[in-house]
């Protein structure tokens, strides 16, 4: 055996170096993952998506998912504000202090008794809502088919969504931002409160 190490053409070419990973690459994985996350978040808070998410309990016959995104109290409050407020427009004016502070106490009484009817038929809209899968309710939320034909109207924290329903006609809802930044349904239009306290409630 030869007692030399090989030189020149006989001598072993040493072994290439490792690929290198490109840092380009991975720059480009974290800015696109960054983004998408972004994006996400992004979506999660907008009003559209809240509509969504209500939209799909209703599918899934999930009443108390539903409710999530619907503020009872703050529905029935402001629904209770309308309808007092044209029973009581249709009295004459008081005729002197006395008659004043009573009709006070009894707007009062009638706002708080209102307010507890209307809340009970939110309550009786939503689970009828979701036994017929979102369609044929009186409330106007028939977002399954609408939803992406909704005009929204962002005004701060609070938005207006309108939209026409074959069955319904035009709707008019608002919904405000929370904490948490999903969006609830919080009050409806006038005329369409109006509308629907001629209706009987649901059985």
């Amino acid at each position: 055996m030869p007692d030399h190490e090989p030189v020149g053409a006989d001598a072993p070419r040493p072994l290439p170096p490792p690929p290198r990973r490109s840092h380009r690459s991975l720059w480009i994985a974290v800015l696109t993952a960054v983004a998408l996350l972004s994006v996400w978040f992004y979506v999660v808070g907008t009003p559209s998506y809240s509509l969504y998410r209500f939209a799909s309990a209703l599918q899934a016959r999930d009443p108390a998912r539903a409710l999530i995104y619907v503020d009872v109290d703050r529905v029935a409050e402001a629904a209770a504000d309308v309808l007092v407020a044209d029973a009581f427009a249709r009295q004459r004016p008081p005729r002197n202090v006395f008659e004043a502070m009573g009709q006070g106490i009894a707007r009062s009484t009638a706002q708080q008794s209102v307010k507890f009817q209307v809340a009970a038929r939110v309550r009786a809209e939503v689970e009828r809502m979701v036994e017929t899968a979102g369609q044929g309710s009186a409330m106007p939320v028939g977002l399954l088919a609408v939803l992406k034909g909704a005009d929204i109207v962002r005004q701060g924290d609070e938005v207006w969504v309108t939209y026409t329903d074959p069955s319904q006609g035009v709707t008019r809802f608002k919904m405000s931002r929370q904490p948490d930044r999903s969006w609830k349904i919080t009050a409806f239009d006038k005329d369409w409160v109006r509308r629907q306290a001629r209706q009987p409630p649901p059985r």
